[in-house]
């Protein structure tokens, strides 16, 4: 039977890889913002000196000096907090969160590699694997403040309504998500076409009055950029949004099913959620993963 120290300290680990992934994701949301806000002003400075040059040259050139810093700060912040190791330790905390959090209610039902012999050696073997790929990002950890109180073992009722349709469950999780990646992903595709169309109009305007043909061209890269990372944006936004859907529909599916065929084994409930709740996983990792970085790392929790 699961014990509470075993738990316990799953739990805290649990825990701690997920507070360290969303305070990764926070950084590299807030990264992504100040990088944008940095190169449209760059952008703009360069241009206004541009324009300016030769009604006063001592102050376009002011403008050039500081259009020049914005952006080569927005770089720097680029390269330290967007780089590799930050989005891959990301994708790790938050993969080795999933799996340990898998494992705990695995353990507390018991189903799968639990439903025999001796649990808790498994348990504390199979949070090893888990903890050994998150050891090269152990300077991004998050440590637990204060008690955590981990539930013990679970039944059909408790599980049901703690991991699958509760408030706090999966299934709204996902459903959420979809709606908000939804709006994001209509936000950014209208952001897209604006862009484009004033990348256009500026274009044209350039062309017909042959008016400050090389400063103005800064504004134009910078808009065509922003128009093409909007739309890399809204395709993988609704890429997650498909995902969230699917998942959530599937569960709701693996529920009804278990519940239409008159079922009352539990573990067989659980393996059948849990390992869509894997798939799902493993399939928004790789798809980050493959986003995220230039060579192609896999990054999936231990079967």
């Amino acid at each position: 039977m699961p014990t509470q120290v075993e738990l316990t300290t799953a739990g805290r680990d649990q825990r701690r890889w997920s507070l360290t992934a969303n305070t990764l994701k926070a950084s590299i949301e807030q990264a992504r913002w100040i990088v944008l806000a940095f190169a449209i002003i760059g952008a703009i400075l360069e241009t206004w000196g541009a324009q300016i040059h030769q009604a006063n040259p001592a102050f376009a050139q002011i403008l050039g000096y500081a259009g020049a810093a914005v952006l080569g700060i927005a770089a720097v912040v680029r390269q330290a907090r967007l780089g590799h190791e930050r989005m891959q330790a990301w994708i790790m905390a938050r993969a080795g969160s999933e799996s340990l959090k898998r494992e705990m209610y695995l353990f507390r039902a018991p189903a799968g590699p639990y439903a025999s012999g001796n649990s808790c050696l498994t348990l504390l073997s199979r949070k090893d694997q888990i903890l050994a790929k998150l050891r090269p990002y152990q300077k991004y950890r998050v440590e637990v403040e204060g008690e955590l109180n981990v539930p013990g073992p679970l039944n059909t009722e408790e599980y049901l309504e703690s991991r699958i349709t509760g408030a706090k469950g999966q299934i709204k999780y996902f459903e959420d998500r979809a709606y908000r990646y939804a709006r994001a992903q209509k936000l950014l595709s209208g952001a897209e076409f604006v862009l484009a169309m004033i990348a256009a109009l500026l274009g044209a305007a350039i062309t017909m009055t042959d008016k400050q043909a090389y400063g103005a061209w800064v504004a134009v890269i910078t808009t065509i950029s922003g128009a093409i990372t909007s739309h890399m944006l809204a395709q993988r936004y609704e890429q997650l949004t498909i995902s969230f859907r699917v998942t959530a529909d599937r569960l709701e599916s693996t529920k009804n099913h278990w519940n239409s065929m008159g079922e009352t084994d539990l573990a067989q409930l659980v393996e059948s959620c849990e390992a869509v709740l894997l798939e799902e996983n493993q399939g928004w990792i790789a798809g980050a993963d493959d986003t995220a970085v230039p060579t192609r790392v896999k990054a999936s929790p231990p079967p």
